[in-house]
């Protein structure tokens, strides 16, 4: 089993008196790592419980608590898969946690729109929360150790096929099974769940819109007009895509820093690269594909954001669009630093920062990150 350094983590907030919250799309791991955390109690002292099934439901929707603390039993650790199907399951949760204060309870969810409405106001104060994430570079090559030469061939396979743990392992024709059932048997499956019944068939068309425009500059405006609906039905449907886990959106650093706050210009890149080609059923190796730069840019960026989360390293990311140019990603550090990144697979990307950008940013540290030292920007 690949190990997962959110593991560690999770692991770390356990035996506070506190709910942690794991949540991520499904067949991501989180009730591979759920059952892991869970076999480390001592014997007799774990339970699992899956919402999926309805009298798991009934249980915890009952909030009653003399009949919850029955199936407990002498339990001091329990798991709570997809908690987003119980109703008032946060009032549930604090029920529990302020009987048993000496429990450890670890809910998962596939939908964080679906799952913190419940949670966030019975739980306030109470919980902790973490977001498990595709397979990183990191964990694969802490788990493959991978040499120089795997280590590019393993950048293709991402590229092409994404980071979900059943998609890792399996060749090519198992991969490309794997992440297009994973796409429309789940992701689809949960989101839908979240929209209006009258507009379902819009999903489908947002999502190959943005699936084509990685790397762009998203106009909510032109997805309104050209998929016929209204502004601020798009702008509700990418906000529901990214409390699923599909995509997730890159707002722009502004020339201007007044015009900041009121700034509604972003990018939006799939959390998974698998994912967006399902979508486009597109799965040719590289040297076939006209959109290597951009599903690069996306992989990196991805993999910047967990990486940073792994280091618990607050960065602010963005990117540049200026009247005379733009660059991929701007890293914001506490300390006031700041790095402009530009990627290229190609190996032929030069940066050539716009004046505009030099001028209101002097100190700025400029790198291009190909396949020869990701690596080493990602600290590997």
């Amino acid at each position: 089993m690949i190990e997962r350094f959110l593991t560690n983590q999770v692991r770390e907030k356990l035996g506070r008196g506190k709910i942690i919250v794991l949540y991520g799309p499904r067949r991501i791991g989180k009730t591979t790592m759920a059952r892991q955390l869970l076999n480390e109690s001592s014997e007799g002292a774990g339970l699992y419980l899956n919402c999926d099934e309805l009298a798991v439901q009934e249980l915890l929707e009952s909030r009653n608590l003399k009949n919850m603390e029955r199936s407990i039993g002498n339990a001091t650790r329990i798991v709570i898969d997809e908690a987003q199907r119980v109703r008032n399951i946060g009032v549930s949760l604090k029920l529990l946690i302020d009987s048993r204060p000496d429990l450890d309870i670890i809910a998962t969810g596939s939908s964080s729109f679906d799952l913190s409405n419940k949670i966030k106001e019975p739980l306030t104060g109470r919980s902790y929360e973490f977001i498990l994430e595709p397979l990183s570079l990191s964990e694969l090559q802490q788990h493959f150790h991978y040499s120089p030469l795997e280590l590019s061939s393993a950048y293709e396979r991402l590229l092409r096929f994404g980071g979900y743990p059943s998609v890792i392992l399996g060749n090519d024709q198992e991969a490309t099974e794997e992440i297009s059932l994973i796409t429309d048997r789940y992701l689809y499956k949960d989101t839908l769940e979240l929209v209006e019944l009258r507009q379902r068939q819009l999903l489908p068309r947002l999502l190959t819109a943005l699936a084509l425009q990685i790397g762009q500059e998203v106009s909510y405006h032109d997805l309104a007009n050209n998929l016929g609906v209204k502004l601020e039905t798009i702008e509700r449907y990418i906000t529901i895509l990214e409390s699923a886990f599909v995509v997730y959106r890159l707002p722009a650093l502004l020339p201007n820093k007044r015009n900041q706050l009121s700034n509604r210009k972003r990018k939006v890149y799939f959390r998974d690269t698998g994912v967006r080609n399902a979508l486009l059923d597109s799965f040719n190796p590289l040297s076939q594909r006209s959109d290597t730069e951009q599903l690069w840019e996306n992989f990196c960026i991805n993999e910047r954001r967990k990486s940073l989360t792994k280091s618990n390293t607050p960065t602010k990311l963005q990117y540049w669009r200026g009247l005379y140019g733009e660059i991929d990603l701007i890293e914001q550090h506490r300390d006031e630093s700041v790095n402009a990144i530009e990627f290229s697979w190609s190996n032929n990307k030069t940066v050539k920062p716009s004046k505009t950008f030099t001028q209101t940013y002097p100190e700025a540290k400029f790198t291009v990150i190909n396949r020869h030292n990701l690596a080493d920007w990602l600290k590997l």
